[in-house]
């Protein structure tokens, strides 16, 4: 990995250990709902926000296999960090798999209980909500997730039914 490669997954690592404290102190002074719902309300602002400049204008005005290129780059960095792929891609829905999060790895580095690492995979994951939801306008569905214990987070990405 290039030495910029490694730069940023050692800041993904701190923002991993970051995360992990704020939910501790929050928690602590709000309780876990409160904690959370805050939490993933500045995480999805933060994805809506990046996204919304990020992504190019055919998956902003609703290409969704553009979006699925576009999120599972090929960037050395992101693969070496997330290792995202399309599994499945059409103009009415994308399902993408990562094999790797360098936020779970960092989280049981730090020996934190599974339960605390399923609840901050769920909070950091608002990134991905802000990202399709809230910028690209698409419905998205986490059906697993390493924070979960499973070998892949997998997103299903839809095309919102029109409304009559």
């Amino acid at each position: 990995m290039t030495q910029t490669g490694k730069k940023v997954a050692e800041a993904t690592r701190q923002r991993a250990a970051v995360l992990a404290h704020l939910l501790r102190v929050l928690r602590d002074r709000l309780g876990e709902e409160q904690a959370t719902a805050l939490m993933s309300e500045a995480i999805y602002a933060h994805g809506r926000e990046k996204s919304g400049k990020a992504y190019s204008l055919p998956a902003r005005s609703g290409g969704l296999v553009q979006a699925a290129r576009e999120f599972a780059s090929p960037d050395p960095v992101k693969q070496y960090q997330f290792a995202p792929r399309i599994v499945s891609a059409d103009e009415r829905e994308a399902v993408i798999a990562m094999s790797r999060c360098p936020l779970v790895d960092q989280w049981k580095e730090m020996g934190l209980p599974a339960e605390d690492v399923t609840l901050l995979c769920r909070i950091a994951r608002s990134v991905d909500f802000g990202t399709w939801e809230g910028a690209l306008g698409f419905r998205l569905l986490f059906e697993g997730t390493r924070g979960e214990g499973k070998d892949e987070c997998v997103l299903r990405v839809r095309r919102d039914e029109p409304r009559e």
